[in-house]
């Protein structure tokens, strides 16, 4: 299953007025030459123009809030979070920065203030569906599914509530619904998600996921190679085309489609699962390796346990 990492919210607001009475009229003239280079995609001079208005009057919202999206666009995470802190020491109900702080915290692998973060926005508006479902997705890398569902269930009745049929809802509570192995309602969603994009890859990569869970191994093969045509450099989709060549016994395809996500992925440790489960009747001696691969490349390695007994089971089956 592919991880919603990639589903995080931030987008450039670009306020029509100072916000407090101590602004100064240059601060106000340096901030709106920045958002002229924000426009034109001159992303460090933007920055400085904020950083000058900010030096007039350090209290500017607008600068530092600009400040921290253009030091998000320049991969400057650090800067960032400290530009949202401080707009949230003078306006701490904005629930719209808080989520986007706790993106940012969950971008430096700070989970525990990443989620107070969100907590902190749903705590100031309930309804604020983008932080339901960015909570919903470290729920979901917790372990913890029914928190998860949720989350994810209140994004989809929020967006739809407000007339919006957004396909990254339907696509994470789907995706989530076929790791509970619920494939026809994850079917159903996914499918939702796909009439809103066809085009996005990872749409028709969860597709292809669902067919495969119901054994649809051409119709698997199909949207694994949608979801290439869409991004060719999309690794899950090459982790999917192998599962479905190993599970129709095409072993070399399977093998070849692995590599591939590999190459593009380096650290897509699951792949080395994958290729363990391949080679386990055929390449024991491969297979013992790439479980170990497994093991020792993953985190927080999912089958951590099957591994190990499988690598256990190889072995033993070696000095027989």
């Amino acid at each position: 299953m592919k991880r919603i990492v990639l589903i995080f919210w931030c987008t450039l607001t670009l306020a029509g007025a100072a916000e407090l009475p101590e602004v100064d009229k240059k601060a106000v003239e340096l901030w709106q030459r920045g958002n002229e280079f924000q426009q034109k995609k001159s992303l460090s001079r933007a920055k400085a123009e904020y950083q000058k208005a900010l030096r007039i009057s350090p209290r500017y919202l607008d600068a530092l809030y600009n400040l921290a999206v253009v030091s998000e666009q320049l991969g400057e995470n650090t800067e960032a979070i400290d530009s949202y802190k401080k707009y949230l020491e003078i306006r701490p109900n904005d629930a719209d920065v808080w989520n986007q702080l706790g993106v940012r915290y969950d971008e430096a692998d700070k989970k525990a203030e990443a989620q107070a973060a969100y907590e902190k926005a749903l705590a100031i508006d309930p309804k604020f569906g983008l932080a339901h479902h960015n909570l919903g997705v470290m729920m979901k890398e917790q372990g913890k599914l029914d928190i998860a569902q949720k989350h994810f269930e209140q994004f989809v009745q929020l967006e739809e509530a407000a007339g919006r049929q957004t396909g990254d809802a339907y696509y994470s509570l789907g995706a989530l619904l076929l790791q509970r192995g619920r494939v026809k309602d994850a079917k159903l969603l996914i499918q939702k998600a796909l009439d809103t994009d066809p085009t996005t890859s990872y749409y028709n990569n969860a597709m292809g996921d669902v067919y495969l869970a119901s054994s649809e191994k051409e119709l698997a093969l199909s949207a694994y190679r949608r979801a290439l045509e869409k991004d060719a450099k999309y690794a899950p989709a090459y982790s999917g085309l192998g599962d479905a060549y190993r599970l129709a016994g095409d072993r070399e395809k399977a093998a070849e489609a692995y590599r591939k996500a590999l190459e593009l992925r380096a650290d897509y440790s699951l792949v080395h699962y994958k290729l363990g489960l391949l080679w386990e009747k055929t390449q024991p001696a491969e297979a013992i390796k790439s479980f170990e691969k497994y093991l020792t490349s993953a985190k927080n390695p999912e089958f951590q346990n099957e591994a190990k007994a499988k690598i256990e089971q190889l072995k033993q089956a070696k000095t027989e």
